[in-house]
């Protein structure tokens, strides 16, 4: 009989401990979710602050040659823009400035994001997941009608382009040419797209060219072209 008792309670005080622990667990548990939930909040809150703050960028990377940002909505492009000193530095190297084989996108070191023409570069390929590797598909025209606008943040404010022109260029490099001493001429090289985007361009018009790479042929560039709306 007695060690009946003391197997009850022995499995009495078992309960008790499973009892209290499953207490104990279950309130860290649920302060913890509730400490995950502030935590989210607060970044939610610090990245929506951040987003409004080139310098925090600047100061995040450790780069001051950050000036801005490019978007197109419904796109994997969405990227921080850097400018240096010349056109090759951003090939290779991240926003941090260490040695990267897929770059940067950047922008042409002649210009900046208020000049009346802004070239935009990045790499394509076909090994590594680049984010101008986007660009090949504005070779249909069903995804240009879906995504026609480019916007360009300097850090104080968003300016809307949209695209006109898609080219193939293979040996007359005239959009490279940032400062034309005949924009009506230049802007009537640049309206020459691959297909009708029913959009045109004047000599009036603040222009962007986004170019990476191109396959086919070999040795060519894709270029995006779009005009200040």
């Amino acid at each position: 009989m007695g060690k009946k008792i003391a197997k009850i309670l022995f499995y009495l005080l078992m309960l008790i401990i499973v009892l209290v622990n499953g207490y104990f667990i279950y309130n860290y548990t649920k302060d913890k979710d509730k400490q995950k939930t502030i935590d989210e909040t607060s970044s939610i809150e610090l990245v929506e602050k951040e987003v409004k703050s080139l310098e925090y960028y600047k100061e995040y990377y450790s780069n001051d040659e950050i000036i801005g940002s490019l978007k197109i909505e419904g796109t994997q492009i969405d990227t921080l823009l850097v400018k240096s000193t010349n056109n090759e530095y951003y090939l290779n190297h991240s926003l941090k400035k260490e040695y990267d084989a897929i770059g940067s996108i950047y922008v042409d070191y002649r210009v900046n994001l208020n000049s009346k023409q802004i070239n935009i570069y990045g790499h394509n390929s076909n090994v590594y997941d680049v984010m101008f590797k986007e660009l090949e598909k504005y070779l249909n025209k069903d995804y240009y009608e879906n995504h026609k606008y480019i916007v360009i943040w300097d850090g104080n404010q968003y300016f809307t382009y949209q695209i006109f022109s898609l080219q193939i260029v293979t040996t007359n490099y005239e959009h490279m040419n940032v400062n034309p001493t005949d924009w009506n001429k230049h802007i009537n090289i640049l309206n020459k797209s691959i297909y009708d985007t029913g959009i045109k361009a004047t000599g009036e018009d603040n222009i962007l060219v986004l170019q990476t790479c191109n396959y086919s042929p070999k040795n060519s560039y894709l270029i995006v072209i779009a005009k200040k709306i």
